[in-house]
């Protein structure tokens, strides 16, 4: 994908259309997706589409190979500050971000000890400084 014109991200609109002028007509449960199921999926294409909009702003020549395009390096960040903070199902927003502050100070410490043993390195692989 090189813009937002990609067709391919226009199918992606028209089929989160679909499912919020079909949740419109529906007239019972039977033979649909479960409420939350749809929120979820109806987020998930929102939330990308927004995402892949930031992305081209702030990098206008950019291409996202959309192959490529996986969630598991996230869901695998969520994974580990959830851990970090206790591995509560119930997290508040305060405690989220202490776990989040935690899994910076650990991998920082984890760049400093590989520099240590591997030669000296700028990068940490966080590109963030704190939680907004």
């Amino acid at each position: 994908m090189e813009n937002l014109a990609d067709i391919r991200l226009q199918t992606l609109r028209e089929i989160m259309n679909w499912f919020i002028i079909r949740d419109k007509q529906k007239t019972n449960a039977i033979n649909w997706i479960s409420p939350q199921c749809q929120f979820n999926l109806l987020l998930s294409i929102q939330e990308f589409l927004k995402m892949l909009e930031e992305v081209f702003a702030l990098y206008p020549n950019s291409t996202i190979i959309s192959r490529k395009v996986s969630q598991d390096m996230l869901e695998g960040l969520f994974d580990t500050i959830r851990q970090l903070g206790g591995d509560s199902s119930t997290q508040t927003l305060k405690g989220y971000g202490h776990a989040l502050n935690k899994f910076q100070v650990t991998a920082r410490m984890t760049a400093e000890i590989k520099s240590l043993n591997y030669g000296k390195s700028n990068h940490t692989g966080i590109e963030f400084d704190h939680l907004p």
